[in-house]
């Protein structure tokens, strides 16, 4: 019987292996690939492709404006590959097009882009102080302390461009900046030259205030809001703590003190009060200043300096909290994006302000939708989009935006 058995199992292990070498029904063919080898538009323009994003990227002349009808004149992809995209198609590049490619079972899709080229200057930065763009008249306007310290004539700047801009001087080398610098941006067909001007402030119409000796070391979120504060407003400045109680700073023309603090919530006032020491050092000032009339815009843990300036009661402490079980930042928004409701819609504090298709008249959008919030109210990130211990998502947020306009319009409302 043994024997028999034996014999049996083979017999069914050889048919086993034979219908297997003959049954190719399931068979996943994976042999080819799907890469991209050549893309020519108009029989000019080559895109320059990368594999790993996926993407073909196309540069046309920065005056070039037939982008709705541009004709496939080369496109080499891998041998037996198909794709949606033929030579001799006319295609709409005014917007991105996908490039479909299949090869038995692989398929991959690549991004087409057509861009102009252009050469504009999105960010300046001199030695830690943003500077105003102005994009019409081609000028950029840098407000500095006139007792800064910075030496204007072998100063340190970095920008940022538009893609594949170049700029000369380079950026994170040093220049004079005594008297108007020109920065010169290319990119091929697109030339452009920017004046950079500094402007010594005596006496700022506004600062922003933290604990660090100069706004390069504060932290992300505080520095991202400092240099919002002084590359929007001119006549902006940051000033620490220090300086403040010192007296080292004029207050005389200020108007407006923006104190933004990124901490973890404190668990009542005195948390608080016992944190923010160079805060509490300068409030024999800051009181002084607004009993004359100066106003502050407080956010995040800074909300808590209105109890200190006796502007609010300290028994309406902010410190409600919210959160699911995964701890601090663990619960998602909803559907909707996320907004509070403003008590008088025709305040000009919420004029011009983005909204959102269904959102109801007296909403203030603040958030959009899947972003993951902070667990209390005094911890909103509101300046800097990067992922933190409070704020678990990273998102780039038309937040950001309103909280702009919020900001210049509590300015505008405020001091004049």
């Amino acid at each position: 019987m043994k024997t028999i058995y034996s014999i049996i199992c083979a017999i069914c292990i050889i048919c086993g292996l034979t219908a297997c070498s003959d049954d190719h029904t399931g068979s996943i063919d994976v042999s080819g690939s799907c890469l991209v080898e050549k893309f020519v538009l108009n029989g000019q323009y080559e895109g320059t492709i990368n594999t790993e994003k996926r993407l073909v990227k196309v540069k046309v002349p920065v005056d070039f404006n037939q982008k709705s009808s541009m004709e496939i004149t080369s496109l080499t992809v891998s041998p037996g590959a198909q794709t949606n995209l033929k030579v001799g198609d006319r295609v709409n590049f005014d917007a991105d097009r996908t490039l479909h490619i299949t090869n038995g079972d692989l398929v991959m899709d690549y991004q087409v882009s057509v861009r102009n080229d252009e050469a504009l200057l999105k960010l300046f930065i001199l030695e830690g102080v943003k500077g105003a763009i102005n994009q019409d008249d081609k000028t950029v306007t840098v407000s500095v302390m006139a007792n800064s310290g910075i030496d204007l004539e072998n100063a340190t700047f970095e920008v940022e461009c538009s893609d594949d801009a170049t700029c000369s001087p380079a950026s994170g080398t040093k220049a004079n900046f005594r008297e108007p610098m020109l920065l010169t941006l290319n990119d091929n067909t697109a030339t452009t030259t920017y004046t950079v001007n500094v402007t010594l402030i005596e006496n700022p119409v506004a600062i922003f205030v933290g604990d660090a000796e100069n706004v390069e070391l504060l932290n992300d979120e505080e520095k991202a809001a400092a240099k919002w504060l002084t590359g929007n407003v001119e006549g902006a400045a940051y000033a620490s703590w220090d300086m403040v109680a010192s007296g080292s700073i004029s207050l005389d023309e200020c108007k407006l003190i923006f104190f933004h603090r990124h901490s973890p919530a404190y668990g009542n006032y005195n948390g608080f009060a016992e944190a923010a020491t160079g805060a509490m050092t300068a409030l024999p000032k800051m009181k002084e200043f607004w009993k004359r009339g100066g106003a502050f815009v407080l956010s995040r843990s800074a909300v808590n300096y209105a109890i200190a300036l006796g502007a609010m009661p300290e028994n309406v402490y902010p410190n409600n909290c919210w959160g699911g079980s995964g701890g601090e930042g663990s619960d998602l928004m909803g559907d909707d994006p996320w907004h509070f409701f403003a008590y008088d819609t025709t305040h000009p504090l919420w004029k011009n302000l983005v909204t959102y298709p269904g959102a109801p008249d007296d909403a203030v959008y603040t958030l959009d939708n899947g972003y993951t919030i902070c667990n209390t109210t005094s911890q909103f990130a509101l300046w800097n989009p990067y992922t933190s211990g409070n704020s678990p998502t990273p998102y780039t947020s038309t937040y950001h935006d309103n909280m702009g306009r919020i900001m210049l319009n509590a300015f505008d409302y405020l001091t004049k």
